[in-house]
């Protein structure tokens, strides 16, 4: 047997936040490794919340390369270094499948890999949620519309995680385009965690007589915390806190803002940071957020679902695709804080919140890492066997 033929296959995962890789890619590394591929990730580790990612890379037995990707500057400096460190990657080392993963990570990764595909690598995009969808304005479809389409020449598959977005990859290039319900959530785990309600929120600060409402997700502005904020202040609800745990994942001064809007209109906010009790912290809440401007699916919000718990969402692309409007929760205009004021109330009456919960593990269903890890083997084993 040859050189050539002992040598093992190599994956290269790219993303532009190395944290991203723990939380939403471990099934597909796992997957690559059981297919024989020695796997790789490119992304920058330089933000808040990766410093536990060395260790993980070091557990997973990933190789990986710093590439100081921009999570939200398509156009910078930054972009064009990535592309530079980008490039010298693909020169020092041939890759047999390239997996790109985030908008500006991947359009860089597959511009960049060209010559590798020409070469015979086979390059897959994961958008985790096109840029635009159809409540964005002219502008932004203009711009990320083009962008995508043009970049979908560049690679072998486009896998989407949302049925809108499904539809408009369908429209590009690529002539492979897949769908998968998400990167998965472990449903029982939420559905199934135990916990002494009364004690557990009092160990969390939280009184009895108090209505929590919680969100789950980073401090960013795409996460659109502060329109809760506003709503609380609207439905003049004095009993009500509003937790999020999550963490800012840029330098964006986003706690800052949130804590000063909260204390401008008089609203109790709990910032908890990253926290690994959310089943628990679910089971203790009494209404769930997910107000963001877009999303490519939002596990936070399938997670709170399969806790039993009712959630206040904005109707946008990915969230639609789980949240059924008056059955599991209410579905509003993420930026009309009166519509989220009006649904909140309405989940102020405990037997609504009953009858409610009672329908949200099955809309959880679906989205279960069961499922999400099966149509990625197939899709893997379509492109790579």
């Amino acid at each position: 047997m040859t050189k050539d033929c002992n040598k093992m296959k190599k994956a290269l995962i790219v993303t532009a936040l190395a944290r991203f890789t723990k939380s939403f890619l471990t099934n597909d590394i796992m997957t690559l490794q059981n297919m024989g591929y020695e796997v790789h990730c490119a992304a920058n580790i330089h933000h808040a919340g990766a410093e536990c990612m060395p260790e993980y890379f070091k557990e997973m037995n990933v190789t990986f390369h710093q590439i100081d990707f921009s999570s939200s500057k398509p156009l910078s400096m930054e972009t064009f270094k990535s592309y530079k460190e980008m490039a010298e990657l693909f020169k020092t080392d041939k890759f047999d499948v390239i997996h790109c993963h985030t908008p500006i990570a991947g359009a860089i990764a597959r511009y960049a890999g060209r010559k590798q595909r020409k070469n015979g690598s086979v390059v897959i995009y994961t958008t985790h949620g096109f840029y635009f969808h159809k409540h964005s304005s002219k502008k932004t479809w203009l711009v990320f519309h083009t962008i995508e389409d043009i970049m979908s020449k560049y690679c072998d598959a486009v896998i989407t995680i949302n049925r809108e977005d499904y539809a408009n990859a369908k429209k590009m290039h690529c002539k492979k385009v897949f769908y998968i319900p998400g990167v998965g959530v472990d449903t029982n785990k939420f559905r199934n965690a135990v916990v002494d309600r009364e004690s557990y929120r009092k160990s969390l600060g939280i009184q009895q007589d108090q209505i929590l409402v919680l969100a789950v997700g980073e401090l960013s502005h795409r996460k659109n915390h502060q329109i809760v904020i506003k709503a609380l202040a609207k439905a003049q609800i004095p009993q009500a806190v509003f937790m999020i745990c999550g963490n800012a994942m840029t330098d964006a001064n986003t706690k800052e803002e949130l804590e000063l809007l909260a204390k401008e209109n008089g609203v109790n906010l709990r910032l908890m940071g990253l926290r690994d009790d959310i089943p628990q912290i679910c089971k203790c809440a009494d209404i769930g957020a997910m107000p963001s401007i877009r999303e490519g699916l939002g596990l936070s919000g399938i997670e709170m679902l399969a806790s039993g718990l009712p959630v206040i969402a904005s109707n946008v692309h990915g969230i639609v695709d789980y949240i059924n409007d008056g059955v599991d929760g209410y579905l509003c205009d993420p930026f009309d804080e009166v519509e989220f004021a009006t649904a909140i109330k309405k989940l102020l009456n405990p037997e609504q919140r009953k009858a409610m919960a009672e329908n949200c593990p099955k809309a959880a269903e679906p989205f279960d890492v069961v499922h999400s890890r099966k149509a990625m083997q197939e899709i893997y084993r379509e492109l790579l066997v």
